[in-house]
């Protein structure tokens, strides 16, 4: 191992001194030199050809319009603006090379923290960086920990360690810190503000605590060059006093901020929106879902029925939490509160009174969130964000008076800096803390190997070796799967490569747990208790007749497979990435009946619930794989509180349809408390189906 290690960036081991009440105070840590590992990055032959040199305009031209697209961070106006700095030499070409920043405070016992530091290389592609495998994220090291022994609410020291620790980074690292990825504690910290308590509590601007809730209004945006001002000023007042209220009119330590001597590293600028603190673990976690509980609890005195079992009833869907109830749990991780805020609506609607502010408001918050985590976003949707966004705040005026919610704190005023962020730096999954929240569970096993003694050293060194295994691990797959490809290359018959064309050409669906074949006359035979099945060798044969025109004779049996599940592929309305759906069509799921709902390629499109799944046998070389499906039609039917984009669609007759018209899946959800037989659609499902509902 000690040989493999030095084929990556391995840890050195320093010192860092500073002064506190007249008393020098020295902290040793280890670290990975960040300018080495980038040289290990840049002159790996696997990541050459990933490597992103230089930043883009993206242009998306549809219907007859040209808008400008962000995806990944080269297509933000930050890396233009820097790479526009560079020096030109004709025969020594320069560029930016952005580094995404993120640390947290993770528990690894019931006793100890630890604040893992990582750095991901903004020059190469999302999946490749956000990722486990190589050109993926890289521990640099640990903030030390610093208590003030006179003042714990005075964090002066502890911030002169920790900005002591990034100034020793900035040295080496020339190419630029320009992306935040951080929660609120540390994005005070590297920022040097106050905090949340502060007059000014925004680490990005200068708005005052009061105007938190303000959420399209300008205010003046902080800067280095402006906090360095600030700072000297403070530096030279006469007096404690003096200085401290020209610190307190900005909300700013006394504090020597590392990152204004660090070329392309603003730490205002390089802060960014964080949709996991900010929205699922912020304004929806801490105070809408509080709210809520609060409301549907004196509900509960008055008397309205039960909500309780209403999210139980609610559809599986692949990927989406199940909750029993609203009320009783207690989330701890964004994703359920995201995954209650998808199915909400159509569970509370009803429980409220006529155009009730909250359902209002929930709506404009969902469809902001949604917007906002768009992995690829055009200045359309932009714009409509922000109309959403202002829909939010005038909903959350409306609950103040009628409920007292106080709105005026940190988190609820961070997305007025979300324009700014997607424009300058590219999508919201580019900079959110989701993917290094998952870094702290490798924190806390690293932890545990160790003998709880000296354990910087230790983790160090195991995440060292963990980084050599999975080098050698990579090696051997990529020997392997080139040997394999030669291999296969060189044996490979006329007739294999005929298969794999027939198959490549079957479609974008595919049928999976086949059942035992039988006929229509057997099928109507065994189903002759319901309805959908009525009839159904003699409305097969009339749709058969009329999409292709075949000659059958209506007393002949028709020979067909049946099966259980379909694997739908499409292309994504958010980002064109080829996704896949799994829809069920069982009498019988883990013990349920499950049967999924569909959207059908017409103009407009049909939603529809799929009935029974087969492949219909005309002959021995014919056949056509189809489904009976139940239409879903739009209703007249409406909530007590119709919010902006709810759709209701009642049970309608039954129809065949070819598999190969079925666009995707789609979540339908029971509007409880109306008649049987209506749904709404969740348009919330994902960011695919939001965009297709028009949003």
């Amino acid at each position: 191992m000690a040989a493999a290690r030095k084929f990556n960036t391995q840890f050195q081991e320093d010192s860092i001194s500073a002064t506190f009440e007249g008393i020098k105070k020295t902290f040793d840590f280890h670290f990975r030199d960040p300018w080495k590992w980038l040289l290990h990055l840049v002159t790996d032959p696997t990541l050459a050809s990933s490597i992103i040199y230089y930043p883009v305009k993206k242009i998306l031209h549809e219907n007859g319009t040209s808008t400008h697209l962000y995806d990944e961070i080269n297509s933000g106006q930050t890396w233009w603006d820097i790479q526009d700095q560079m020096p030109y030499l004709p025969d020594l070409p320069y560029c930016f090379l952005p580094l995404h920043l993120w640390m947290d405070k993770g528990k690894v016992s019931t006793t100890s923290n630890m604040h893992p530091i990582l750095l991901r290389a903004g020059f190469l592609p999302q999946a490749i960086r956000n990722g486990s495998g190589n050109g993926g994220g890289v521990l640099i090291g640990y903030m030390p920990k610093v208590i003030d022994p006179s003042d714990p609410e005075d964090h002066t020291a502890t911030e002169k360690t920790v900005f002591g620790l990034f100034k020793h980074e900035g040295e080496a690292v020339k190419c630029g810190i320009a992306v935040h990825s951080l929660d609120g504690e540390e994005a005070y910290a590297t920022c040097a503000a106050r905090g949340a308590s502060a007059d000014y509590p925004c680490p990005r601007c200068l708005i005052h605590k009061s105007q938190l809730h303000n959420l399209t209004g300008n205010f003046p945006f902080r800067t280095s060059r402006e906090m360095q001002k600030v700072y000297k000023k403070a530096i030279a007042a006469r007096t404690k006093a003096e200085a401290e209220e020209v610190l307190k009119k900005k909300g700013l330590h006394k504090v020597l901020n590392a990152f204004w001597s660090i070329a392309n590293s603003d730490p205002y600028h390089a802060s960014s929106y964080d949709l996991l603190h900010a929205d699922d673990l912020g304004k929806r976690g801490k105070h809408l879902f509080v709210l809520l509980k609060e409301v549907l609890g004196s509900m509960k005195k008055k008397g309205d029925y039960s909500h309780r079992s209403i999210m139980d009833k609610i559809p599986r869907w692949p990927g989406l939490k199940h909750f029993s109830s609203i009320t009783t749990l207690e989330f701890s991780d964004g994703q359920s509160y995201f995954d209650a805020l998808k199915c909400v609506l159509p569970c509370i609607v009803q429980l409220f009174p006529l155009d009730s502010p909250l359902i209002h408001c929930i709506c404009a918050y969902s469809c902001f969130r949604m917007l906002a985590g768009l992995h690829a976003m055009t200045e359309i949707q932009l714009e409509r964000m922000l109309k959403y966004l202002e829909k939010y705040q005038y909903r959350c005026s409306k609950l103040e008076t009628m409920y007292g919610k106080d709105f005026n704190f940190p988190k609820q005023h961070a997305p007025a800096h979300l324009y700014y962020d997607i424009t300058h730096k590219g999508a919201t999954n580019n900079y959110t803390t989701r993917v290094g929240e998952g870094f702290q569970q490798e924190v806390q096993q690293a932890y545990l190997q160790t003998n709880f003694k000296n354990v910087e050293a230790q983790m160090t060194h195991i995440d060292e070796d963990q980084e050599a295994i999975a080098s050698i691990r990579m090696a051997v797959d990529a020997y392997d799967l080139e040997l394999q490809s030669q291999i296969e290359e060189g044996t490979e018959s006329q007739d294999s490569r005929k298969r794999k064309k027939q198959q490549q050409s079957q479609g974008h669906w595919r049928l999976g747990s086949q059942q035992k074949g039988t006929t229509t006359q057997k099928l109507m035979t065994t189903f002759q208790d319901k309805p959908a099945f009525r009839n159904f060798h003699k409305n097969l044969i009339g749709y058969l007749r009329e999409t292709f025109s075949e000659d059958i004779i209506d007393g002949t049996p028709l020979k067909i497979t049946p099966y259980r599940c379909l694997y739908i592929h499409y292309k994504s309305q958010e980002d064109w990435n080829i996704c896949q759906d799994i829809i069920r069509c069982s009498p019988s799921f883990h013990g349920q009946p499950r049967y999924d709902c569909i959207i059908i390629n017409t103009e407009p499109v049909t939603y529809a619930r799929i009935c029974f799944l087969f492949t219909c046998h005309l002959d021995l070389s014919t056949s056509h794989d189809m489904a009976l499906i139940q239409l879903l039609k739009p209703t007249k039917w409406r909530p007590k509180t119709p919010w902006e984009t709810c759709q209701v669609y009642g049970e309608q007759d039954y129809r065949f349809s070819l598999l190969k018209y079925i666009v995707r899946a789609c979540h339908m959800i029971s509007a409880f408390g109306s008649k049987e037989g209506l749904y709404y659609l969740n348009d919330l499902i994902d960011a695919d189906m939001f965009l297709r509902c028009g949003n």
